[in-house]
């Protein structure tokens, strides 16, 4: 996975080229989105809460 940075360096996001992934953790959830090849999105959200 390759990290993305904004301007004041932060972690915005994860994103993975070859899966057509974006992951984006917030506030104790994981947001994965997934680019499918028909065109649809699947977006799942986890708790990283345990």
């Amino acid at each position: 996975m390759q990290d993305v940075r904004n301007g004041a360096d932060k972690l915005v996001c994860r994103i993975d080229k070859t899966s057509k992934t974006v992951e984006i953790v917030l506030k104790g959830f994981k947001t994965i989105v997934r680019f499918l090849d028909n065109g649809q999105v699947l977006i799942e959200n986890v708790s990283m809460v345990a």
